[in-house]
């Protein structure tokens, strides 16, 4: 599991002071955040380390390699969650 601290910083630096990040109720995601349409986004798949937890910069660089290379629109949508994970998890 991630370094549920560290989630809360770096949260609280890419979405703002009065984000409100909670462990996800779904099975499969690690944690949730509502977007500013009221909607929940689930991100962060369990089951896997990221780096809050591992610190090994050679993982971090090849997860972010793979996930920057997602096609799609998710760049543009700061609560996608590929955005989240690579600026909250990773």
């Amino acid at each position: 599991m991630s370094d549920k601290q560290e989630v809360i910083k770096k949260a609280k630096k890419y979405l703002g002071a009065d984000v409100n990040i909670k462990p996800s109720t779904r099975k499969d995601k690690k944690f949730m955040v509502e977007n500013p349409k009221g909607k929940m986004v689930h991100f962060g798949a369990k089951g896997y380390d990221d780096y809050t937890k591992h610190k090994d910069d050679k993982r971090r660089q090849n997860y972010l390699s793979r996930a920057t290379a997602i096609k799609g629109d998710w760049k543009k949508d700061k609560y996608s969650p590929n955005n989240l994970a690579i600026n909250i998890l990773w």
